[in-house]
């Protein structure tokens, strides 16, 4: 991997939401001057370090999901320009900031490993808790990549600045799904009866940037995200049995994110610090807001109280919602955003919304996860009654979404009755699919509806791993690479030249058609 990737990163002070800008970027000095650091600002630092992967961000939209998940997914409209299929420069960037990430995650081991048993003890919360959000992170690379190097990656610091010993193996994917699952089960348990001294309690909540030093939330996300990746490898024969048992323990124990005030997100509570949507306006709206077809018609056809609050009507077409074809030409295409004749998210509560938060769980998406649960395990009523409960919450997440919009210009003015949500409830009508495939498909149309593009990644996983909603794309007949969407992201060209020896053990797999392993339809 490139030198860059294993250096000691920037260690972190308290994060004070009244913090001005100039003094949070105080708390944050360059690694080259930091010559000691503690537990407590080294956890803030690793999650500070990763806060653009999550809160809507330029880098993160512009150079990586809007030439990726966003189109192959049709979470947003695109052009069918030559290459559209080829991730290309995004997988460099997500895969170096991957590094800086895990990096940061070595050096809290490192700082965690120096101080005395009772110590360490006592700090063990921040143990836990960074590997819960280490672990969501890893299980996104995974389902772009497969196997990784994970569990030698980052550890330049731990050999002394030797950068041969610190070039890190691929783990196999598989493997770390089942180190993954096997940890976080053994943090839920742990969460149930740790306790925090006052001092680590106290400090705790000021470094904590996800959930403000609060346990129960930890542990809703702890759970919330096995019951995720329970369900993404429930159909891999090694997985089955143990997803559909862990899946239903955890329902039983009911800890989880299961309203949308238990939602877990990187929150944005100040303009003053970086730790905002800056540049996202400019990431959106440099044509990546354009509205999809696929979704555009369906909320049309069934009257979705989400369509004002997502999008906005054509503006040659006052009232009219139109999406972007995808089996279009090009110049087609090009021709009907230039007469404005095709719909935009909603400039309002999406794209000019300063106050968006950086989504982890949340949930309506637990409640479609159990859906799919209890309809796959043959309970069609329960599998009916998350379903509509995980589309009132999407329906409330984002009429939410828009109550701090500073700028309301595009803001509906009246919010969704409940009238109109059970009326769109009763126009897709559950009951009516009798059998899991059929009821699945309208699980998955939901998922791509509540993700578009607040949760690309999570989006993309899922549409492979279900191969729903089943959408329609155009070749790309000017590519001899790829003329239709991956199944995986290639890794960077880095790896094949400066991890010569470890990227050879996976070279073989290193193309876009390669399945992730849970991918098996």
């Amino acid at each position: 991997m490139r030198k860059l990737l294993y250096i000691s990163l920037t260690t972190a002070a308290v994060f004070l939401s009244s913090c001005s800008k100039d003094d949070f970027a105080d708390a944050y000095k360059n690694p080259s001057t930091v010559e000691t650091t503690t537990v407590p600002k080294q956890f803030a630092g690793f999650m500070k370090i990763n806060f653009e992967d999550v809160i809507p961000s330029y880098w993160n939209y512009f150079t990586v999901l809007q030439s990726t998940s966003l189109t192959y997914t049709q979470g947003h409209g695109f052009i069918n320009s030559s290459g559209r299929y080829i991730p290309g420069a995004a997988t460099v960037y997500r895969w170096n900031r991957f590094y800086k990430f895990i990096a940061q995650y070595r050096e809290l081991e490192k700082v965690m490993a120096s101080l005395p048993a009772n110590t360490q003890t006592e700090n063990r919360i921040y143990a836990i808790t960074s590997t819960i959000y280490l672990y969501d992170h890893t299980q996104k690379m995974i389902d772009n990549y497969g196997d990784i190097p994970f569990s030698q990656a980052g550890k330049i610091s731990l050999t002394g600045g030797n950068y041969t010993e610190a070039l890190a193996k691929y783990d196999n994917q598989t493997e770390l799904y089942t180190l993954m699952l096997d940890q976080l089960k053994a943090f839920s348990a742990e969460l149930n009866s740790i306790t925090l001294s006052v001092g680590v309690a106290l400090e705790f909540k000021n470094q904590d940037l996800i959930n403000k030093g609060d346990l129960v939330s930890w542990k809703n996300y702890c759970n919330s995200l096995r019951l995720k990746m329970l369900n993404r490898v429930s159909a891999v024969p090694a997985f089955a049995a143990r997803a559909n048992t862990e899946m239903a323990a955890i329902i039983t124990e009911g800890k989880i994110v299961d309203e949308n005030t238990e939602n877990i997100a990187f929150r944005v509570y100040t303009q003053e610090t970086d730790l905002d949507t800056s540049g996202f306006h400019d990431a959106m709206e440099g044509g990546n807001d354009i509205a999809p077809k696929a979704m555009i018609d369906h909320m049309n056809a069934n009257n979705d109280p989400r369509k004002p609050w997502l999008f906005e009507a054509a503006l040659a077409t006052p009232g009219v919602y139109t999406g972007l074809d995808p089996l279009l030409t090009s110049s087609d295409q090009n021709q009907l955003i230039t007469d404005a004749k095709i719909s935009t998210y909603n400039r309002s509560v999406i794209s000019r919304n300063d106050w968006l938060p950086g989504t982890l769980i949340n949930a309506a998406e637990v409640n479609l996860i159990l859906a799919e649960y209890y309809s796959r395990t043959g309970n069609a009523g329960s599998a009916k009654t998350y379903f509509e409960k995980a589309i009132r919450q999407s329906v409330e997440y984002y009429v939410r979404l828009g109550d701090k919009a500073d700028d309301t210009t595009w803001k509906p003015t009246t919010e969704p009755t409940t009238a109109e949500i059970d009326a769109y409830i009763a126009a897709i009508n559950f009951a009516a699919a009798t059998t899991p495939a059929d009821q699945l498909k309208l699980i998955a149309f939901q998922k791509y509806i509540h993700y578009n593009v607040m949760q690309a990644d999570e989006s993309w996983a899922e549409q492979r791993r279900l191969k729903l909603p089943a959408l329609e794309f155009r070749e790309d007949e000017t590519s001899s690479v790829r003329k239709t969407p991956p199944t995986r992201w290639t890794y960077p060209t880095s790896e094949s030249v400066n991890n010569t020896v470890n990227y050879n053990a996976v070279k073989a797999n290193d193309n876009l058609s390669t399945k992730i392993f849970w991918d098996i339809k």
